[in-house]
């Protein structure tokens, strides 16, 4: 595999630190900007919601920049956005910087998992989607918990220029290391023929529902566990390791998995696993025994952060398999869903954290995850989705209702 590969992956490094690390310094954000946890949150829906909606009509605005050009820009910009939030001298200019960051994110992410499928063999797809992939799961791990960190030692700004350090780096790597890549085409009517196929649809949902119960949960993990354990900043920071640790080890696990069982039923078991992971996290936060609940906590989240990631690549593999002459458009269709269900994540979270309290949004978090299990229908083409597809689906996979058989997609981490 090129290796040059590896300098998008800190592309989405950088862009997944500032997603994530927002989590562990929301409290310290609402109290200098004198607001609540909970619409500072919104913080969180601002980012996803235009990242959702923005995202594609922008990628197809700027189709003809040469690849190279588009990341260096991007990056650019999206340092930009992180400065403006680190001086934001209240919550307005601060939710306007999350508005540009999102754009900036979203010119970015696409564009880079495009080019990483250009600059690899068709045989290397899987593998080079997973590792640009897997700079989001080290952001989870190093990045978030880093930001966290500094944030707590010097304050929320930092935090954000911490990031702004590290989209200027990332667009100084790929401006001298990424080898020029042509300009693909406008992928809107792609887009659009892709939305008519019913499989796709309910993999979409799919992606909707997963992100929507699990980003709830993530976004006020701060006040929940503090809730659960007493535990401060720093053990947020801590358990925020623990759960990228997580999605490190789904990373690894989960392609296989989907080969041996099929990505129906790694998708079920995912669903399920946080259902009831939350179930037990919101039993935590209604007692009182904070020495037993951190004992509990710390492999509950880590056990989270797994069946999470499995989820995310047993949809990427879906999407791909569904659509395995429109990757790159399927795979942009799940990054939109995926952001929708970040931005109202957040805002369902906050409404039932400021109106029930912190036990109140694992249990919703948990709900939508069983809502999820609805979806998994389908999960290889049919007749209706790809022309000519032959092979017959990879053994255990649910193909839903309807007769045909399809391209399997168990073809590893994507």
């Amino acid at each position: 595999m090129n290796p040059r590969i590896h300098l998008l992956a800190l592309g989405t490094f950088t862009v997944g630190t500032e997603g994530y690390v927002i989590a562990g310094v929301l409290p310290s954000v609402a109290h200098d900007l004198h607001s609540s946890v909970s619409v500072c949150g919104q913080l969180v829906t601002v980012f996803a919601l235009v990242y959702a909606l923005a995202g594609p009509p922008l990628i197809g605005l700027f189709h003809r920049v040469p690849p190279k050009r588009l990341l260096t820009g991007a990056a650019l910009f999206f340092a930009l956005a992180n400065a403006l939030a680190a001086i934001a001298p209240d919550l307005t200019v601060l939710a306007v910087a999350r508005v540009l960051a999102a754009l900036g994110a979203a010119l970015f992410a696409a564009p880079a998992a495009a080019t990483a499928a250009a600059l690899c063999t068709p045989e290397e797809l899987p593998r080079a989607i997973s590792v640009t992939a897997g700079g989001n799961a080290v952001a989870l791990t190093l990045g978030a918990p880093i930001g966290t960190v500094i944030g707590s030692a010097l304050g929320w700004r930092a935090s954000f220029w911490f990031v702004t350090l590290l989209a200027v780096l990332t667009a100084v790597a790929v401006r001298t290391g990424l080898p020029e890549v042509p300009p693909g085409g406008n992928a809107a009517a792609g887009r659009l023929g892709l939305l008519r196929r019913a499989p796709v649809r309910w993999g979409l949902a799919t992606t909707f529902g997963l992100f929507l119960a699990a980003y709830g949960v993530y976004t006020y993990l701060d006040p929940v566990v503090h809730r659960a354990t007493g535990l401060g900043s720093n053990g947020v920071a801590a358990l925020m390791i623990v759960f990228g640790a997580g999605g490190l080890l789904a990373g690894r696990t989960a392609s296989r998995l989907i080969a041996r069982r099929g990505v129906a039923a790694v998708l079920r078991g995912a669903l399920t696993l946080i259902a009831g992971l939350l179930a037990v996290l919101a039993a935590l936060t209604v007692t009182d025994t904070p020495l037993i609940s951190t004992a509990v906590v710390f492999p509950l989240v880590f056990a989270f952060g797994a069946a999470w990631w499995s989820g995310g690549i047993g949809q990427q593999t879906r999407l791909a398999g569904l659509a395995p002459d429109q990757r790159a458009q399927a795979l942009g269709l799940h990054f939109s869903a995926q952001f929708l269900g970040v931005a109202l994540g957040g805002g369902l979270g906050g409404l039932a954290l400021s109106g029930v309290g912190p036990a109140a949004v694992p249990v919703v978090g948990g709900a939508v995850a069983l809502l999820g299990l609805l979806s998994i229908r389908r999960v290889t083409p049919g007749p209706d989705t790809t022309a000519g597809a032959a092979a017959p689906a990879a053994a255990g996979q649910d193909t839903g209702p309807g007769p045909g058989q399809g391209t399997s997609v168990a073809t590893g981490a994507v």
